[in-house]
């Protein structure tokens, strides 16, 4: 080797090493790597995975795990699910979730049951008391201990790091029988007309805040707690709302998972703009859907992509697909539609 190509071979080291010095400590070690919408899914070295919120990354890290899974990208599931008709097992009494549904004017006003236990997150785990609300509501009841299991050792900052957490966020759905029936937002919907054709339905709805709402919070709750709202969203249950058809505006009933503020009514006003997103539904124990769900998802599509701005070296675009908009980072356009659409 020529010394000119020993010197290119030296630099090209130094700058290889400068870059891992500015990648987390956490991820250096990483083998694999998938991009899954606003998460990375990473294998690390001692074969423990974790879920990472794209937003709770450095540009450093996102652009080195990107890197990654371009190399080496990690397998996706094989699993499948089978629908079994409701004919074949013996169906659950069905639950009545709706304890109001009046029209008294123009003013309508529907309201699910509450969870029979209202439940105060630990530290970020809003993902995983969510869904424990949004199913007890549905008449689908998950034990204490239960819960316990799956955030016990889980660090409460940053939950998604712990597989067993990750795996309780599916767990709590499959583990009963037959399975809660879960209904995806259609693409072609308005959204809020549609939680509320789906509330009318007695299905509370999942639903999260992905931006900054503290100031549709009620102000005796402002004053006595620091949260910001942060930068990974927080995720809520709908089970309730009001509508006046000739002002257009109302509310939504929000079932909270925070001590002090377990419910209270955000006006639709302060819910539009992107600041109150839904996301799906799910049917009571024991119904029978006359809309034709069966639980299954359509394969997503991305229908348009917008550039928002460069983060680091990738860059973060709004995604809109035939399920939902969002905001992804990614290397360019075509690695977005790889990221969505491929299977």
């Amino acid at each position: 080797m020529d010394i000119k190509s020993l010197f290119a071979l030296l630099f090209t080291s130094a700058i290889s090493c400068t870059a891992c010095a500015a990648v987390s400590p956490e991820y250096q070690t990483a083998v694999q790597a998938r991009i899954n919408g606003s998460y990375v899914m990473v294998v690390l070295a001692d074969g423990a995975k974790a879920m990472v919120p794209v937003a709770s990354l450095k540009p450093e890290d996102n652009a080195w795990l990107i890197d990654l899974s371009q190399k080496k990208p990690m397998a996706v599931s094989k699993a499948t699910v089978s629908i079994v008709a409701a004919s074949q097992v013996n169906p659950p009494k069905a639950k009545n979730t709706v304890t109001t549904a009046t029209i008294t004017g123009p003013l309508e006003t529907v309201q699910l049951c509450t969870p029979n236990v209202m439940r105060d997150q630990i530290g970020g785990t809003c993902m995983l008391y969510a869904r424990i609300h949004w199913l007890d509501i549905a008449g689908y009841y998950i034990n204490t201990p239960d819960i316990y299991k799956i955030i016990n050792e889980t660090p409460s900052d940053a939950p998604w790091l712990e597989p067993r957490y990750v795996q309780g966020l599916s767990s709590i759905f499959t583990n009963h029988k037959p399975q809660p029936l879960r209904h995806r937002l259609p693409a072609e919907a308005e959204p809020f007309e549609w939680a509320r054709d789906q509330l009318r339905k007695g299905r509370p709805l999942l639903a999260a805040f992905p931006r900054e709402i503290w100031q549709a919070l009620p102000p005796g709750f402002i004053a006595a707690h620091s949260w910001s709202g942060g930068t990974v969203g927080h995720q809520i249950v709908i089970n309730g709302f009001t509508w006046n058809k000739d002002t257009r505006k109302g509310t939504f009933r929000i079932i909270n998972s925070w001590a002090g503020l377990f419910d209270f009514d955000l006006t639709t006003d302060a819910a539009g703009g992107g600041a109150l997103v839904i996301e799906e539904s799910l049917s009571p124990v024991g119904e029978i859907p006359k809309d034709g769900a069966s639980g299954a998802s359509t394969k997503e599509v991305v229908k348009s992509i917008r550039f928002i701005k460069a983060v680091g070296a990738v860059n973060l675009y709004e995604v809109e697909t035939n399920h939902e908009k969002r905001r992804m980072v990614a290397a360019n356009e075509a690695a977005v539609r790889d990221l969505v659409e491929k299977p």
